[in-house]
């Protein structure tokens, strides 16, 4: 059950950290197109803001997957 949990954590990160990175270069590529001022550097601002927290999800939820597979690995090798 708890494995079950953890896998589950991961795989919810990488879904959240991928959305996160589809917003970033949805505000990559609207920002050019926006003319500037205001609007254009919030959105640029929030994409930056999406890119870096998205990479660091992704990051988590690999790491949390390697881990896991880690110590299967060990529990396979004491049994």
């Amino acid at each position: 059950m708890n494995a079950m949990n953890r896998q589950m954590k991961a795989t919810w990160r990488k879904m959240v950290a991928t959305a996160l990175l589809w917003v970033a270069f949805a505000a990559l590529v609207y920002v050019p197109s926006s003319g500037g001022g205001a609007r254009g550097a919030i959105v640029a601002c929030l994409g930056f803001f999406s890119f870096a927290t998205g990479l660091a999800l992704f990051a988590d939820g690999l790491k949390r997957d390697i881990v896991e597979q880690l110590r299967r690995d060990r529990n396979d090798d004491a049994a």
